[in-house]
């Protein structure tokens, strides 16, 4: 390749990242929050049968939503939404384990649960943020029941290495470093909407 040829294809390179960087500021913020608009819907009318769940169950969507917004365009999880979101995870668990129809030992279970999920993403190395986030959401996930838990890992986990795949494809690179809080989401959101079909 002539030094002429090899510049273009450089500058060819930077345009294309920096066009992917434009992309994600704007038109993947719209997208983003539009899906989790529609998706606190449908986990909405998804759990309306199923008592007070529905309602906590569709302000995380829209948590999670705005989580995945910031993870595209900065590559991380801030803690001022993710640590009050494992904390109301914690807490919608416990009060069904002392006032619902849960027990108590069945609420501190589905935390063991997100505690595993937790310490596996550590284990991997995953970012803390992604640790975190899937406190919260092994959580959530496990209180909901066994649907809940196969759908959002198998969701999240196929998601993240077809996107791995995709992006080492199109920038041909054997690592890459992308927010993996977005295919935790829509793991998320499978879950519920699996759990609240499922009855």
């Amino acid at each position: 390749m002539t030094d002429t040829a090899t510049a273009e294809f450089g500058a060819a390179t930077v345009a294309v990242q920096r066009l992917d960087v434009r992309f994600t500021s704007r038109a993947v913020r719209i997208v983003a929050l539009a899906s989790a608009v529609a998706a606190a819907a449908a986990v909405l009318g998804a759990h309306l049968d199923h008592g007070w769940r529905a309602g906590p169950l569709a302000a995380m969507v829209l948590a999670l939503g705005y989580l995945s917004v910031v993870d595209l365009a900065e590559h991380r999880l801030p803690n001022r939404i993710v640590v009050p979101l494992i904390g109301c995870a914690g807490l919608v668990v416990l009060a069904d384990g002392l006032l619902g129809s849960s027990s108590l030992s069945a609420a501190l279970a589905h935390m063991a649960v997100g505690v595993t999920a937790a310490s596996v993403l550590l284990i991997l190395r995953f970012g803390m943020g992604d640790v975190k986030l899937v406190l919260a959401i092994g959580t959530v996930a496990s209180w909901l029941g066994p649907e809940a838990v196969s759908w959002t890992a198998m969701t999240a986990s196929v998601g993240g290495a077809v996107a791995s795949i995709a992006l080492m494809v199109i920038y041909r690179r054997v690592r890459l470093d992308f927010g993996f809080g977005p295919f935790l989401a829509v793991g998320s959101v499978a879950g519920m909407l699996a759990a609240g079909i499922a009855g």
